[in-house]
């Protein structure tokens, strides 16, 4: 089975953040779970525990915008890694999960730390093209960086782009 990762999309870390291209993050995002849901394969939404981002705080729910269901398996993480310290490693086994698709927030902290922690549990590891954003100076070439980074490391860049 296939797993979407949705990382920290939390209304504190993206409302007002100026994000950069927002918008697109959004709806390529919106699409990959769309297509995840229409496969039946698992969806993951993770949420960050913070400073006073933490359960029941303004800010702590995800993104009204983003497509996500209360039947949907959730894991609360406190370091950028999502395994580390968690349960996700019991929902992916529990559900026979090989292949593990990230897309999220933010490309050079979690999201980075996430993929990295998929290849070390042993998984067959991907990234949404344009499924992940910051708000960075030069955030483009941060992505760039980050993606040119995990595909020397077995990362596989795919698109999911809406039509």
């Amino acid at each position: 089975m296939k797993c979407l990762l949705v990382v920290d999309i939390q209304e504190r870390f993206i409302k007002g953040s100026h994000a950069y291209e927002e918008n697109r993050f959004i709806k390529t995002v919106n699409h990959a779970i769309d297509t995840f849901r229409k496969t039946g394969d698992l969806i993951v939404y993770v949420h960050h525990i913070k400073g006073d981002v933490t359960p029941g705080t303004p800010g702590w729910e995800y993104d009204t915008r983003i497509l996500k269901r209360d039947s949907d398996p959730c894991v609360w993480k406190t370091k950028g890694n999502a395994f580390d310290g968690t349960n996700l490693r019991k929902i992916l086994d529990e559900k026979n999960v090989t292949e593990v698709t990230v897309c999220g927030l933010v490309t050079q902290n979690c999201i980075r730390s996430t993929c990295m922690g998929c290849i070390e549990e042993g998984y067959k590891t991907y990234l949404v093209k344009n499924g992940t954003t910051n708000w960075l100076k030069f955030p483009q070439k941060t992505i760039d960086d980050v993606e040119a980074e995990l595909r020397k490391l077995g990362v596989v860049i795919l698109s999911y782009q809406p039509t």
